[in-house]
C-alpha cells in the first residue's frame, strides 16, 4: 500500500493545513519514506485539500492519512483511495495503527463545506 499523509510538525494534519505531504510505501509490516514534498495546498486560494490529494493521487497512492477531511476530498478520492482518519496522531504512530489495522477508515466528510482564510 502507498499512503500519504499531510503532516505539520510531526503530526498528521488535514490535507488543505499540512505543511508538507510525505509518501510512505507500507509492506511487510513496515514503512518506509519514499517521498516528501511541500504541499501544494498551500499556495492554492481554492478547494486547498484538492491539490494536496490530486498531488498524491498523481504519485500513484492508494490511500491517504489525514486528521480531517472535507466533502469535496472524499467525493475526489472515492474509488480511487482509502481514507483513514488519525487526528492528534504524531506520524510514526498513525503508521504503527495503520499497520495493525487499528485506524479507523471512513468514507465520509469530518466536517462540512467550510470557507476558511
Amino acid at each position: 500500500m502507498k499512503v500519504a499523509i499531510p503532516v505539520t510538525n510531526g503530526f498528521v494534519d488535514g490535507p488543505g493545513e499540512g505543511l508538507e505531504v510525505m509518501i510512505y510505501q507500507l509492506e511487510d509490516g513496515k514503512f518506509t519514506l519514499v517521498e516528501k514534498y511541500e504541499n501544494p495546498a498551500l499556495r492554492a486560494t481554492a478547494a486547498r485539500g484538492l491539490h494536496m490529494l490530486k498531488s498524491a493521487l498523481d504519485k500513484g497512492i492508494n490511500a491517504v492519512v489525514v486528521a480531517e477531511i472535507g466533502p469535496p476530498g472524499v467525493r475526489l478520492l472515492k474509488g480511487k483511495a482509502k481514507i483513514y482518519l488519525a487526528p492528534g496522531l504524531k506520524v510514526e504512530e498513525a503508521l504503527e495503527r495503520l499497520l495493525k489495522g487499528e485506524l479507523p477508515e471512513t468514507d465520509k466528510p469530518t466536517h462540512d463545506e467550510h470557507r476558511h482564510h
